[in-house]
């Protein structure tokens, strides 16, 4: 679990060629960081057009959209009005801290991103992880707003740009070389938006799922949609991105997706997205490969709602924040959110919900709720203004004892400890603490364990919030859950890690503190968020996809003066 390793950066804007033959957007023989002829009028042409539309989407659904998207929408404003985020490349101000003690290993934390690479003066951030182990090799996808900095330094647009960030490891994850961005290929309208998603089916072999906004060839239209790059080298060299469901940009809109290869056959892969149409609908996709990802089916709706036109309703239902996973039997399973639309006469309760397909994602069964749930906080952001979400995180044991084919869900629930709060708008706050749903029948039910660590009895304070859990099992059944927890803090503030760890299928848990650094939550000066107190909107843990180790590594962030970074544990 040392972090003392040397921490290498490689700041790469130089496109691989692509790994695999693809039906493909088509992609202009344009090199990096050069604008092509015409590309910064069409570019802009068509991102106008995108712009234009996203602004039309009602306030519910843009509450919803995922960290990276608000990110970007706000960058694609600026640059359409001309005023797109610019700085300065520099070691930011971990540097003096890292010093006092002797580097990472004295907080017990594996470096993951490169401080380095930060603008000094802006806070850039990076965020939102995602992880992926097979033997010695382990990459980490997150999003990176300096990213942007990196692709294009010139701020010229008219050139691909990135806001995803990229480490990779050879020995393990005891150190990282963090390569400066995920490449987002050579056609001059590409975006990489974020909403990183890792898998691998081998040492060599990983895959990184984003959302990619480009242009139709001609330049003159938007087109946003998931997108998977290939690695084969174990993640030090990226493919261009290939876009893997292409929607209208004028008309449609996609995030948050999620990514999972199916461990009986790596050649099966799995991409779950959020699909939101401009007229009033949203809904949960699966689109599946079964060549590897050279080419992808249409999707399949997992669940659509849409804008009710009757009354009493006055705002739609909304969807988001699926997870897929295929079990040890080639079973795909589907977990997302669900939030009811505001209505006078009907409560609003906030579901976790469940879904899966025997026949390699064909078809899926029925959306049924695994349970209903109270939002983290105030239903909008934690103490100290900290915005989070209860997006579902999802594992399944594929060990070959008797647990094998058990289903976890893990997610925040604020039903234990909801007290009054005169500054909140729903005049309550709820704590939150970390659940667990286990299903043993592939899915087809669940039953709610409840809360995986209960406040201390010694604790002194009002309440802890507990939040983004992530869940894993291991090759010998063992389930870990890890998330970041205030029980340290009466005030309710400063941020640590914990990971829950069971090994009897959650019969019980035993909770550690894998990180002794805690935190404080800051405003940060990041151009391209200026709320100034998002966190990450997921950290997801895994465990050896080959089942050739035991145990967990998980990567998460710190923020030290408002600026995060990636690190890591392993255990």
């Amino acid at each position: 679990m040392s972090g003392s390793g040397p921490f290498r950066s490689v700041l790469v804007c130089v496109s691989a060629a692509l790994l695999f033959a693809a039906s493909a957007p088509a992609q202009q023989n344009v090199a990096p960081n050069t604008v092509a002829p015409n590309a910064v009028a069409s570019n802009k042409a068509a991102l106008k057009k995108f712009v234009d539309a996203t602004n039309q989407l009602s306030p519910n659904v843009r509450k919803h959209l995922s960290r990276g998207m608000q990110d970007y929408l706000r960058y694609a404003n600026a640059v359409v009005n001309g005023a797109a985020p610019s700085g300065k490349l520099a070691a930011d101000n971990f540097s003096a801290r890292k010093k006092k003690g002797g580097g990472w290993s004295q907080w017990n934390l594996i470096p993951v991103s490169d401080p380095a690479l930060d603008p000094a003066a802006q806070g850039y951030t990076q965020n939102t992880t995602s992880s992926a182990w097979c033997g010695k090799a382990v990459v980490v996808g997150y999003e990176d707003s300096g990213a942007i900095l990196r692709s294009d330094p010139g701020n010229a647009f008219g050139v691909p740009i990135s806001l995803d960030g990229v480490s990779f490891s050879t020995d393990g994850g005891k150190s990282f070389t963090d390569l400066g961005l995920m490449n987002p290929g050579t056609f001059s309208a590409n975006a990489l938006l974020g909403d990183p998603a890792v898998t691998c089916s081998s040492p060599t072999h990983f895959q990184y799922a984003s959302i990619l906004n480009t242009t139709t060839p001609d330049g003159l239209n938007p087109l946003i949609g998931p997108s998977i790059s290939f690695s084969t080298d174990g993640g030090k060299i990226w493919s261009d991105p290939l876009q893997v469901a292409s929607l209208d940009g004028n008309t449609q809109l996609a995030d948050r997706p999620w990514l999972a290869v199916d461990p009986t056959n790596p050649q099966r892969q799995y991409l779950s997205y959020t699909q939101i149409d401009f007229l009033g609908c949203n809904s949960i996709n699966v689109v599946r490969s079964a060549d590897g990802g050279r080419t992808w089916s249409a999707p399949v709706f997992i669940d659509r709602e849409c804008f009710p036109t009757q009354p009493p309703f006055a705002e739609e239902n909304t969807v988001t924040g699926s997870r897929v996973i295929v079990a040890a039997d080639g079973k795909v399973h589907v977990a997302y959110e669900f939030f009811p639309g505001f209505s006078p006469d009907v409560p609003q309760i906030n579901a976790i919900d469940f879904a899966s397909s025997a026949n390699h994602g064909a078809t899926f069964s029925k959306p049924h709720k695994i349970a209903n749930l109270v939002p983290s906080g105030t239903g909008a952001e934690l103490n100290g203004h900290l915005l989070v979400d209860e997006y579902p995180q999802l594992a399944v044991d594929r060990s070959a004892g008797a647990s094998r084919g058990t289903v976890y869900v893990t997610y925040p629930d604020g039903r234990n400890h909801v007290v009054p709060d005169a500054n909140s708008a729903s005049g309550t706050y709820a704590y939150p603490d970390i659940f667990v749903a286990k299903s043993t029948n592939s899915g087809h039910s669940f039953r709610v364990l409840g809360a995986i660590s209960p406040t201390p009895k010694d604790f002194t304070g009002v309440g802890r919030d507990q939040f983004l859990p992530g869940v894993a099992v291991d090759n010998d059944g063992e389930v870990a859950v890890c998330y970041y927890d205030r029980r340290n803090d009466r005030a309710d503030l400063r941020v640590d890690r914990f990971c829950s760890v069971s090994n009897n299928q959650g019969k019980s848990w035993k909770a550690n503190q894998v990180s002794k650094l805690d935190w404080l939550p800051s405003f940060n000066v990041d151009p391209l968020n200026p709320a100034g107190f998002a966190i990450s909107e997921y950290d997801a843990l895994t465990s050896d996809f080959l089942r050739h180790n035991d145990g967990f590594f998980g990567a998460f962030i710190v923020e030290i003066s408002g600026n995060q970074n990636v690190v890591a544990t392993k255990f």
